[in-house]
């Protein structure tokens, strides 16, 4: 068992210190990024530096290296009170809150200033709340977030594979059924993200419906609001 969770708190880390960065989370794969084994192995031999004399550690983790430089240089590494590990702006202090807004592609740490408001410090990189995880859960473990390219509009677009079944689809396997009331539109781009109609109100959007505040109260989520300054 310790040895299990040495193992996940080392990926856990070589995630939050790359950013999930990894060439393998593309399709295609970007080659000029690091694969997700590659910065693990890479880690490892970091962890345990007397296994090689310093000038070949240096040359075998050159491109972990590289990659821990980009994505922490002004960050500083955080332990959440629930034991998470990330990567928060280097002004981040004990007692700050971590957020995950609606709309934000990263969690935001925030400061309380005893009013009731909180200062936003900055955007933040958290394992274990990237992929809609405070809302929905934790994707299978058969299941990830990829970036897939698309030639037509030249812009990458979330998708999600499960490598068992090597099936890749838009939607997120988490969500369930639509609520009662809206449908799926279909269109011409709808390999790269969906639209849904509400059948009732006549009106069409690409904001999931699943995802609006009354289906998450449905699904027992605590949202809760702020007042930011």
């Amino acid at each position: 068992m310790k040895n299990d969770n040495f193992v996940h708190r080392l990926e856990a880390i070589c995630r939050s210190l790359c950013c999930n960065e990894f060439s393998d989370l593309y399709e295609p794969v970007d080659e000029r990024r690091l694969r997700y084994q590659e910065a693990l192995d890479q880690l490892r031999v970091l962890a345990d530096p007397m296994t090689e004399p310093i000038a070949d550690l240096l040359k075998i983790c050159a491109k972990f290296l590289y990659a821990f430089y980009d994505n922490t240089l002004g960050r500083s590494f955080i332990v959440t009170e629930e034991g998470s590990v990330g990567l928060a702006p280097k002004t981040v202090r004990d007692g700050d809150h971590i957020a995950v807004f609606f709309g934000c592609p990263s969690p935001i740490v925030l400061r309380p200033n005893g009013d009731g408001e909180y200062l936003v410090v900055g955007e933040c990189y958290v394992h274990g709340l990237m992929t809609g995880e405070t809302f929905l859960g934790p994707l299978s473990s058969n299941w990830q977030r990829v970036g897939r390219y698309d030639e037509k509009t030249r812009l990458w677009w979330d998708a999600f594979v499960d490598g068992e079944r090597n099936v890749r689809q838009v939607e997120d396997p988490r969500l369930g059924p639509l609520p009662e009331g809206w449908v799926e539109d279909k269109h011409s781009k709808q390999h790269i993200y969906c639209t849904y109609r509400n059948v009732r109100e006549g009106y069409t959007t690409t904001f999931d419906p699943r995802m609006m505040p009354p289906a998450l109260h449905a699904r027992g989520v605590d949202l809760q609001e702020f007042t930011l300054v």
